[in-house]
């Protein structure tokens, strides 16, 4: 698949976008410690690891619970699907605009899961966070890969990006820029992980969840700032020759 070149300022301009995907993965590696540490041991990005947390609580291992990861799966699989939907649909719009309005839906939901995480000592609020969370991220997951941008379409793949990573080292085949991808998404969700430990420290769980829909809120900025400045241009046109 190829690349759409929607937020170029100007011919012969860096795209932006691989740059804005990899933030976003950062934001995401906050949001899997987030909610990790203050919503059960679940995760809202990796699904892999609800699958595996999934089997400690059927195995009776302590503090791990079913329903958790079972919600946060269900949740991860309508954001996938209802975003999906709307992108086959989307077929000769602005492919930017549309990536734009995924993000401040993401960024209005990021707000409401910190809104509700403020109810004190309530199982269904923070089971209704972590559900909320898991759509917003399978939105995001899918929004990326209708974009389809080399080695960044799946943010979460970790153990897909390590392999090929090593792979092609290994096998030379490689270029620089594809390296820098990969070791940018695996280095992002680490530093991610870290910014969301330190945020569930001194914020607490609302006020963590709020720290990411900024970073969001921000990132949505950026690129409404870049998608002012050119003419709305339909999918099939932002795409290389």
């Amino acid at each position: 698949m190829q690349r759409p070149k929607f937020l170029s300022r100007a011919q012969g301009c860096k795209d932006p976008l691989p740059t804005v995907i990899v933030l976003l993965t950062a934001t995401g590696g906050m949001l899997d410690a987030i909610s990790f540490l203050g919503l059960g041991q679940v995760f809202v990005g990796m699904m892999t690891g609800n699958v595996i947390t999934f089997g400690f609580a059927l195995g009776g291992a302590p503090h791990f619970t079913e329903l958790a990861p079972v919600l946060a799966v269900l949740g991860f699989v309508a954001g996938v699907t209802s975003t999906a939907r709307a992108a086959r649909r989307r077929q000769g719009a602005d492919s930017g605009r549309w990536f734009t309005a995924v993000l401040l839906l993401e960024t209005t939901l990021l707000l409401t899961a910190a809104v509700i995480s403020t109810v004190p000592h309530a199982v269904a609020g923070r089971n209704t966070v972590v559900t909320v969370l898991a759509v917003t991220m399978g939105m995001r997951c899918a929004a990326l890969r209708s974009l389809a941008v080399p080695e960044l379409q799946a943010t979460f793949a970790l153990t897909g990006a390590l392999i090929a990573l090593l792979h092609d080292i290994c096998a030379g085949s490689a270029s620089s820029v594809q390296l820098l991808r990969r070791l940018g998404i695996i280095g992002a969700t680490c530093a991610g992980a870290a910014v969301g430990v330190t945020a569930m420290t001194h914020l607490g769980l609302s006020g963590a969840l709020g720290t990411v829909a900024l970073a969001v809120a921000a990132l949505v900025v950026t690129l409404h700032r870049q998608l002012a400045v050119e003419p709305a241009r339909p999918a099939s046109a932002l795409r290389n020759g």
